[in-house]
């Protein structure tokens, strides 16, 4: 009587304890408040030296360390599990716990990086994150007591089971209501960038006729005087101030009438070391160490000149970033069936009221500048069917990072 007193006993804490966990987890929509409260949550409860949650960013991409507790090592620093390696394989196909002490036969099945990262980062035994038929990621635990054995009774396990199912879906739902709002903003910024391109286009044709005029009328009054003479630099003053009308002019009209797009075999990364190349001078003048980290090609369908125009465009965004030197550094990538390029400086860094509107046309916090560069930036990557974003923080820095599909030529 007194066993199965116990038994209902710890029956009904793990039922409150699921139905406590999941109420918790309904109410957090945020993936970063999520990666603090599971592994914080699943180390008090089942009293575990370490907690680790592994997640994918998207198809295709490695499993990377997204929080942890109780592992000292810094996330950067962490290892990364392929998404088509083995302990991804066995967990996804399996669906249930890798308890490392209990089968060493599917240890021995992982590859030799995947064991020693394990052990590196103390793990006694992993548990699948899936979702909608999919491995998420994996929850990686360290033993709930002394040595390498688990330590935690079968139906402790089973409710840790449970738990990380819940903990699964939670994370799909939050990347479920992010890719939903990331989808609105873009929705949105599109719709600023048509009204804008369509003004932009009256604006610029009413503007560069009369401008031409004026340009004209004044270059024939240049002729009345000598070079010495002080009206002529007033003159001279006048055409380029005209000049610079007309370059603001141009850049309305790239942005309200893009280029088209020309779709072509393109080397990705001979493309970004071209446009390094570019700027290099500049930035050993403002002492900037640019530093180039990828593969040696990365073959990709896309028009070359425009690609390299937007790259060229963030580059020297960056180096203004940086007036009293830094570092640049440019990676280039392929992550699933995309190719990425994220350029990062160590500058001063983009107010969170600014970085929504970065993109916006005629938004530019220099003290000189259309505001125009990044949105016509926006608009090339888009009319490539890629993505475009910045993450920033004042006084670290920021990185762009440019997502282009892969596609045929």
């Amino acid at each position: 009587m007194k066993l199965r007193g116990r038994r209902a006993h710890r029956t009904r804490d793990y039922r409150q304890a699921v139905n406590e966990f999941s109420r918790s987890l309904t109410l957090v929509v945020d993936e970063d408040q999520l990666r603090t409260a599971i592994p914080a949550k699943l180390r008090e409860f089942f009293g575990l030296d370490r907690v680790a949650i592994f997640l994918r960013e998207s198809d295709g991409t490695p499993f990377r360390l997204a929080a942890a507790r109780g592992i000292d090592a810094a996330l950067a620093d962490a290892p990364s599990f392929p998404s088509d390696g083995r302990l991804a394989r066995w967990l996804k196909v399996n669906e249930i716990p890798l308890v490392l002490a209990e089968q060493p036969g599917v240890v021995d099945f992982l590859d030799a990086t995947e064991r020693r990262a394990l052990e590196s980062l103390g793990v006694a035994a992993c548990f699948p994150l899936v979702a909608v038929n999919q491995l998420r990621g994996f929850i990686a635990v360290g033993p709930a007591g002394a040595g390498p054995a688990l330590g935690l009774d079968p139906g402790e396990r089973e409710l840790l089971s449970v738990l990380a199912g819940q903990a699964a879906l939670a994370f799909e739902n939050a990347a479920l209501i992010r890719e939903q709002r990331d989808r609105l903003r873009r929705l949105y910024r599109a719709e600023r960038l048509a009204t804008a391109g369509e003004m932009a286009a009256g604006a610029a044709h009413e503007i560069r006729n009369p401008l031409t005029s004026i340009r004209s009328a004044i270059q024939h009054l240049r002729g009345d005087y000598e070079d010495t003479s002080p009206r002529a630099e007033l003159i001279d003053d006048i055409l380029a101030e005209v000049d610079r009308i007309n370059e603001i002019v141009e850049a309305l009209l790239s942005f309200a009438r893009p280029a088209q797009v020309k779709f072509e075999s393109v080397d990705l990364a001979e493309l970004v070391r071209q446009a390094a190349a570019l700027i290099d001078a500049r930035a050993r003048v403002s002492g900037v160490t640019v530093k180039i980290d990828g593969p040696a090609s990365l073959p990709l369908a896309a028009d070359g000149n425009l690609i390299k125009q937007v790259v060229l465009n963030v580059m020297m965004n960056a180096l203004q970033a940086m007036p009293d030197g830094g570092t640049l550094s440019i990676a280039v990538e392929r992550v699933g069936s995309a190719a990425e390029i994220r350029i990062e400086d160590s500058g001063c860094g983009i107010a969170l009221e600014d970085r929504e509107r970065i993109f916006d046309p005629f938004f530019t916090t220099k003290k000189e500048g259309t505001g125009l560069g990044l949105s016509v930036c926006y608009g090339i990557v888009q009319r490539h069917g890629g993505e475009i974003e910045v993450d920033s923080e004042i006084g670290v820095g920021s990185t762009v990072s440019i997502r282009l599909p892969e596609r045929h030529a």
